[in-house]
């Protein structure tokens, strides 16, 4: 598969996702670009000690490469964690607001409650009313959370409307 077919492929899926999904995927973008600042900073760090300490280029240059593929397939290898998605259906029980963006949100399942804590997706919870139902896939590695109850198709929406 070509450069070309790649990119038109990713691009008609970002075409077709629906609006929690592309707020997934830029808070996952920006997490793995955190992380990403880590090898920049160390190839800066090894280029100035080379430089300091006379080390002949093309040394500096292979160590600089190792430090690029080392830290190419340490990302690739975190960012398949922060794909697990895990779905939740249930009745929303509680939503409590712990600090600025991090939510704990009870969700009853069945006849068993599951607590969750959400870092990075919990404001859209705070539109669904206690007591309704509610899908949630979790990602327990990022804490996020990415809710996929769509409130004008819901019972309660159908009974006012």
């Amino acid at each position: 598969m070509s450069l070309k077919d790649r990119f038109a492929e990713s691009f008609a899926r970002s075409k077709t996702m629906s609006e929690p999904e592309k707020k997934a995927n830029e808070v996952l973008g920006k997490i793995l670009l955190k992380k990403a600042i880590i090898p920049v900073v160390i190839m800066f760090i090894i280029l100035i000690a080379g430089m300091y300490l006379k080390i002949n280029g093309w040394i500096i240059f292979g160590i600089n490469i190792a430090v690029a593929v080392a830290f190419y397939f340490y990302i690739k290898k975190d960012s398949e964690k922060y794909q697990q998605f895990t779905p939740y259906v249930g009745t929303l029980v509680s939503l409590e607001k712990k600090e600025k963006g991090v939510y704990t949100v009870l969700i009853k399942q069945g006849k068993k409650p599951i607590k969750l804590e959400i870092a990075h997706g919990g404001e859209d919870l705070e539109r669904v009313k206690k007591n309704q139902l509610v899908q949630i896939n979790y990602n327990p590695a990022s804490k996020m959370a990415i809710v996929m109850t769509n409130l004008k198709t819901s019972p309660q929406y159908k009974m006012r409307g």
